[in-house]
């Protein structure tokens, strides 16, 4: 079984009254090698990941995250800010993927009073903003080819030029983007600028996706679940090795954070001490794309997008990043349909 409070094997038991001071050394150093920052595993993949982390954090470069949806790339960027000089100061995110392409340039340039309808007054972009910091552009293969010059003037001048003003204001940040697409494949379909990848990717990190590293599952679900123990209320000593082989078995198309919310769900639902086999029943379901569709009479193409996006969007818990990764689409086009079709969330 796997313990969220006392099992030693997964390197997570830190509730053993009587240590030696031997023991707890070895084990200090097994779960420093096992993560780095928020991140954890310790598949050779993920530890070769958490050195070049750890090099690129040393050091003020620029840093390319490229990962599937839910494989980290947020938490990894926030480690690379915690681990570098700039750490005391600000570490802020932009989600190039969920904000208007109208709005995302003064969110990242700023604008002054009047530049457009709705300047009621002047505003600092996060360039601005996140002065002596770390600036994490998520999403940022969704960026337009409009603004990708602007981008790349930030990175080879160090300035910006904020909405309604010529004037140059001299900033000092740390850039490190991320992207669940090949920029490289971008740059072939001409729709990202080979320039602006190339300064980007001055340290290009791939994070493996979780269908490739699966003896990291007993480790993450132990984690979660000692986690979630004290956020939920709930008195869960363990994972059943029934429930921890289903587990494995997944596919895992939400990567880790899939993983966070199915710990979480059979959390919730669970009436015994432990996790086991019945909690992870909803696991063992059909998959989407293994179902077998009952198409009434008359019904439409736009009719069957609205039940399949309704579907995915309930089998993702509500999260809508996740759901357009299992359909192969960009959130932005997500949110349009949700939006023509009156889906709720």
């Amino acid at each position: 079984m796997v313990n969220g409070h006392r099992s030693a094997g997964a390197a997570l038991a830190l509730g053993d009254d009587t240590p030696s001071f031997a023991d707890e050394r070895d084990s200090r150093s097994e779960r420093e090698r096992e993560r780095f920052g928020r991140m954890i595993g310790h598949s050779p993949c993920m530890r070769a990941v958490f050195e070049t982390l750890e090099r690129a954090a040393a050091s003020d470069a620029t840093v390319l995250l490229e990962g599937e949806t839910g494989t980290g790339k947020e938490i990894s960027a926030e480690a690379v800010h915690r681990g570098s000089r700039r750490r005391d100061r600000p570490f802020l995110v932009v989600d190039c993927g969920a904000i208007p392409p109208q709005l995302l340039e003064s969110e990242l340039f700023g604008h002054e009073r009047g530049s457009f309808t709705g300047a009621v007054g002047s505003r600092q972009g996060v360039f601005e903003a996140a002065a002596g910091g770390t600036v994490f552009l998520d999403e940022i293969g969704e960026l337009s080819i409009d603004l990708q010059p602007k981008l790349l003037r930030v990175l080879e001048r160090r300035e910006v030029r904020r909405i309604g003003t010529n004037q140059h204001v001299p900033v000092n940040v740390r850039m490190v983007a991320a992207t669940n697409r090949s920029l490289r494949e971008q740059v072939a379909a001409r729709k990202f600028r080979s320039d602006l990848y190339y300064r980007l990717a001055v340290v290009e990190i791939r994070l493996p996706p979780l269908r490739e590293r699966r003896e990291d599952i007993p480790l993450l679900a132990a984690h979660f679940l000692e986690r979630l123990t004290h956020e939920l209320g709930k008195d869960i000593a363990g994972i059943s090795e029934g429930a921890l082989k289903i587990l494995m078995d997944c596919n895992w198309p939400g990567n880790v954070r899939e993983l966070e919310n199915a710990v979480e769900r059979a959390m919730v639902t669970c009436r015994g001490p432990n996790l086991t086999e019945d909690d992870f029943s909803f696991l063992k379901q059909e998959s989407l794309a293994g179902k077998t569709w009952s198409i009434p009479a008359g019904m439409t193409l736009q009719e069957m997008e609205k039940l399949l996006i309704a579907a995915t969007i309930q089998r993702a818990g509500g999260n809508i990043k996740e759901s357009a990764a299992i359909l192969g689409i960009d959130r932005s086009t997500m949110y349009e349909k949700i939006k023509k079709y009156e889906i709720p969330r």
